[in-house]
């Protein structure tokens, strides 16, 4: 995983910040309206934990691994919230359409890789921590 560019690329898409957020959300609602009523109706607090959220964790990156809490409280919090597994590959797949529609021609297929294996990464942590006793 390219940690430097998927930072990097989070600096520019983050720099647009609430317009990002937004754009995510019309993208998840529009392609799944299904999961809309898992979500307040104002959504102003929402869009500003996930942009603070997804932010904390781009930018520790690194040390996930030696230190999960911050993420295993998320999963946990998610699940509370009656988030499945069959609903991470959908905000997966908002979130990496909206990385793709912010960086333009910077976006490729390294790029794309780099999200996805991120991610990936983020989501197996937050369903696991249902197993990890706090």
């Amino acid at each position: 995983m390219n940690i430097e560019a998927l930072q990097s690329s989070w600096q520019q898409v983050g720099a647009v910040g609430p317009e990002a957020v937004e754009y995510f959300y019309d993208h998840l609602f529009a392609a799944h309206p299904e999961v809309r009523d898992m979500f307040a109706e104002d959504m102003t607090v929402q869009r500003e934990r996930f942009l603070s959220g997804l932010g904390r964790i781009v930018t520790n990156v690194q040390t996930l691994a030696d230190d999960p809490s911050f993420v295993q409280q998320l999963g946990r919090h998610h699940a509370q919230l009656g988030v499945v597994a069959a609903h991470y590959p959908v905000a997966g797949a908002s979130l990496l359409a909206t990385l793709e529609h912010f960086l333009g021609a910077q976006w490729t297929e390294e790029l794309a890789g780099t999200w996805a294996a991120a991610y990936g990464a983020v989501v197996e942590i937050m369903l696991s921590a249902d197993e990890v006793k706090v």
